[in-house]
């Protein structure tokens, strides 16, 4: 039975178009693969994707790019000082270089968490958890964003107040989202509506994921809080959304 990391090492081999093993060793490993020229997950494009992993060799990483930015990135790399000038978190040089030739698009650097259920410690409800039901007055906006369960915390006024959404990326790994509204930040919201995501994420079989941004360490205490453990850093950026009619 493949191990949690070897899960995720395969996802993210996929998604960005490399050999599993070009996560770990090898320096920076740079693939143009065609699906990135297109939409990922539920249409967003992503022209740019650089994973590094917490336990890999010095100065390793994979940065996958829409093969529309090859030229551009050749010339880009002939002044590379450095692999980590390019690889997450800090990837000043691939920020530049992104700010250059997408100047619409927002670089965002994540940490990446992973849970399994030996791992998995669940907190309870503190306002009532449940399901988002299709025929809820705001399920279209929820399935506009996302296309896996999502779990909502309601007030005393049955308000929607914190939720968190699983986004099925794959076969085998799905990624949470979640937010809580301001005034309700605090009492413990967050990890109730991530402990039922989590939950629904592991009893379907799937490897769960939760990426958050390194500045915010009020995410990170959620999932650590949860079990979460630390699997490495993505350094990303969306550029619009293909939608079907």
């Amino acid at each position: 039975m493949r191990t949690s990391r070897e899960r995720l090492d395969t996802f993210w081999a996929t998604e960005l178009g490399c050999a599993p093993a070009a996560l770990h060793e090898g320096g920076l490993t740079v693939c143009l693969p065609a699906h990135r020229a297109g939409p990922r997950w539920m249409g967003w494009m992503v022209p740019v994707d650089c994973v590094r992993l917490g336990g890999a060799s010095p100065d390793t990483g994979v940065l996958s790019l829409t093969p529309k930015l090859a030229q551009a990135y050749a010339r880009q790399a002939q002044r590379l000082v450095s692999a980590d000038s390019y690889l997450p978190p800090n990837g000043q040089a691939l920020i530049r270089f992104m700010r250059e030739h997408l100047p619409t698009a927002v670089p965002k650097v994540h940490h990446i968490l992973f849970v399994n259920e030996a791992a998995f410690t669940p907190a309870p409800d503190v306002y009532p958890v449940g399901a988002l039901r299709e025929n809820d007055p705001h399920a279209d906006w929820y399935r506009l964003h996302f296309d896996g369960p999502v779990f909502v915390a309601r007030n005393e006024w049955g308000h929607i107040v914190s939720w968190a959404a699983l986004k099925c990326k794959s076969d085998d790994v799905w990624e949470l989202a979640v937010v809580t509204d301001a005034p309700y930040r605090g009492r413990g919201l967050a990890r109730s509506v991530v402990t039922r995501a989590t939950r629904a994420a592991l009893d379907t079989g799937k490897l769960p994921i939760y990426l958050y941004d390194v500045s915010n360490t009020a995410s990170a205490r959620v999932a650590q809080a949860l079990g979460y453990q630390f699997y490495g850093y993505e350094l990303t950026c969306e550029y619009g959304r293909v939608t079907r009619r």
